[in-house]
């Protein structure tokens, strides 16, 4: 059995056609899209009226009432001052009718002192140990100028720390501040060649206490 067509209905015939009007539609589309612009996009958004809310809005008018003034102040009672005589008595305690006997001044009051704390070394105490004389006449007197040293022109100060005994002897002697070998040798040989000095006494008791004497060295 052959089918037959009727050549109206053959679309093979327009075929040509459809595919030429497709490209030309297709380019079209191409051409408008490359042409538009964000230009026209501004130019249309500037002509574009801005409505003006400005004239629709009415701010109402604010009435802001004044804060009420301070209640004013109570009034103060009145008072006076009522003056009360005042008696004195001319009596007074005397000397003699104080109590004596019994009552000890406090410079004669004694305190114990335990053992450990009268054999150490102390810092400070109540009375500081003194030289019996002066010091400075005594250095002067027995310091012997090492000849090296002087011979070099060396000179300066030596710092010296000792101990005093309870029974005023020297003992413990370091040199703090170190101003040459031969002067630290002299100073240290002199201090311990002291005689004796007036113990420190901490509550009247002699105590062991810690001091310290500069020594110069002065070329002349």
């Amino acid at each position: 059995m052959v089918v037959k067509k009727s050549p109206q209905a053959n679309l093979e015939t327009k075929k040509s056609l459809y595919v030429m009007m497709g490209f030309v539609m297709v380019l079209s589309l191409v051409f408008i899209v490359f042409e538009w612009s964000k230009k026209d996009i501004h130019n249309w958004a500037e002509n574009m009226p801005i409505p003006d809310f400005a004239d629709d809005y009415v701010i109402p008018p604010t009435n802001v009432q004044p804060p009420p003034p301070p209640p004013p102040p109570k009034p103060v009672d009145e008072f006076k001052i009522v003056e009360k005589p005042v008696t004195t008595d001319n009596s007074f305690i005397k000397p003699e009718d104080l109590p004596t006997e019994g009552v000890s001044k406090p410079e004669d009051i004694k305190y114990d002192i335990p053992p450990e704390v009268v054999d150490e070394i102390h810092i400070y105490v109540e009375e500081m140990p003194e030289f019996k004389g002066d010091v400075t006449t005594y250095l002067a007197k027995n310091l012997k100028y090492p000849v090296m040293a002087q011979e070099i022109g060396i000179q300066g100060r030596v710092i010296c720390q000792f101990v005093v005994n309870k029974d005023g002897s020297i003992g413990d002697v370091q040199v703090v501040r170190s101003a040459d070998k031969s002067l630290d040798n002299e100073a240290v040989r002199v201090i311990k060649s002291m005689p004796n000095w007036k113990p420190g006494k901490l509550n009247g008791k002699a105590v062991r206490v810690k001091y310290t004497l500069p020594v110069n060295f002065k070329l002349m």
